[in-house]
């Protein structure tokens, strides 16, 4: 079976994507709630990049930022939630919420679409893909709204992914920029503990027969 890789258009939306959030972690303390699980000297260089290292940054060909994909526990609470609280109350700041519902319109398309290539750029499971897409984009929405939760930074657990972006994957010099953030990808679609969590997924796909949703770890912001 061939699989239809991202195209151009893709690229550029997560590089927008990321530049927006990047941008907000400069000024929003909302937003920085995503950040827990991260060690305090990064939190520190992520939340006063310049603009030139934000621009570097964000050319990483995966989402910097998490809607915890693999946490199926998450998914299933915020979805059987959703409704409970008002949909334009926001989460956050009038920036967050544009953020959070450009990437999830991205992330529903794009499940719809090409689910191989939002796997590549989140690390999420088929599984997890194939539940979003049979989502509407309101009920996606409603969900993550309701939940007043913010995007969390992608396996923010794992500081030494995060130092090496952050010193080359911040980079002036493209080699070493673009090297740095092709192995950080490796990892994403690696790691070790995201592995784990899909099992979890395995489990809950053979134990779901309704549509609904189940996805990434309860209030686990190390997830990404």
């Amino acid at each position: 079976m061939s699989f239809e890789g991202p195209d151009m258009d893709d690229y550029a939306n997560v590089v927008a994507l990321n530049q927006a959030y990047l941008a907000l972690l400069r000024r929003d303390k909302e937003l920085c709630r995503g950040l827990n699980g991260c060690a305090e000297p990064l939190r520190q260089r992520l939340v006063k990049l310049s603009q030139h290292r934000v621009d570097r940054l964000a050319e990483a060909p995966f989402l910097l930022f998490s809607f915890r994909e693999r946490d199926d526990r998450y998914w299933t609470r915020i979805l059987h939630n959703a409704g409970d609280a008002d949909l334009f109350s926001p989460a956050g700041s009038d920036d967050v919420d544009t953020l959070i519902s450009a990437a999830l319109g991205f992330i529903w398309q794009l499940a719809r679409r090409n689910p191989y290539a939002l796997r590549l750029f989140c690390g999420a499971t088929l599984y997890w893909c194939e539940r979003i897409a049979e989502l509407t984009f309101y009920r996606l929405l409603e969900a993550v709204r309701c939940s007043g939760d913010v995007p969390v930074l992608r396996i923010a657990g794992r500081n030494e992914l995060w130092r090496k972006l952050l010193e080359s994957g911040v980079s002036k010099h493209n080699p070493v920029r673009h090297a740095a953030q092709l192995s950080a990808l490796q990892v994403v679609l690696t790691d070790p503990a995201e592995k784990q969590r899909s099992e979890s997924w395995n489990l809950a796909a053979r134990k779901i027969m309704a549509p609904g949703l189940s996805i990434a770890g309860e209030n686990d912001v190390t997830q990404k």
